[in-house]
């Protein structure tokens, strides 16, 4: 039995992604948002790194982040589902535009409440994938944990903050917008195939000691 438990516990290792962080954090500049009505969610916002680290001191922190428009689906009053439109990269630059720190995949997002007061859609939340970090002029602590987990996925979400209007609201009626945006990227490590490789042999270990106290 101990065996058996020990095995299970090293096969939950081998196996976990590993706790998520919260890496960056960025909030709005200057600029807005327009929707068309006809599926077509713009922005004009310049976001900026705030925090890195939950450290107001990282490089990092006055870069900023890009995100492409997305084309809406769903209906009025109805559940609505975020795309990139074309063109999904997502990038973090200088404030010149001209230096890339991070560059990445921005997948399909869920809308969904926040808070225990959340109203409507008031936070978009996706994935950031095939992301490229580029550290080596800057140094930033919090690109350094990206770049030095293996296979890290970012999680990105936005919200609307200190404003009357949340994305249900943006999205029933076309119109025009400004600031009250915030957002933030967690870093989730994701499992290497040599992990999920051991991952499995524990368990098809764990089964054929099962099978032999049975027999």
């Amino acid at each position: 039995m101990k065996r058996i438990t020990l095995s299970l516990v090293v096969c939950a290792l081998l196996a976990a992604p590993g706790m998520a962080a919260t890496t960056l954090e960025f909030g709005p500049g200057d600029g807005g948002w327009s929707y068309d009505g006809l599926g077509m969610l713009s922005f004009q916002q310049t976001y900026q790194v705030s925090k890195g680290l939950a450290s107001t001191t990282d490089t990092l922190v006055g870069a900023y982040v890009h995100i492409p428009d997305f084309v809406v689906g769903g209906f009025p009053g109805g559940p609505y589902t975020l795309t990139p439109a074309t063109g999904n990269v997502i990038t973090i630059t200088d404030i010149t535009g001209t230096i890339t720190y991070l560059t990445g995949t921005l997948g399909n997002g869920d809308l969904m409440p926040i808070g225990t007061t959340g109203v409507g859609y008031t936070a978009f939340r996706a994935d950031i994938t095939d992301i490229t970090v580029n550290n080596t002029t800057i140094h930033s602590a919090a690109l350094a944990v990206i770049e030095g987990m293996p296979l890290p996925q970012l999680d990105f979400e936005l919200s609307c903050q200190g404003v009357s209007t949340g994305f249900k609201n943006m999205l029933d009626t076309a119109g025009t917008g400004n600031n009250g945006f915030s957002g933030a990227m967690t870093v989730v490590p994701v499992p290497a195939p040599g992990a999920i490789l051991l991952g499995g042999i524990g368990t098809v270990f764990v089964g054929w000691l099962r099978r032999r106290r049975t027999v």
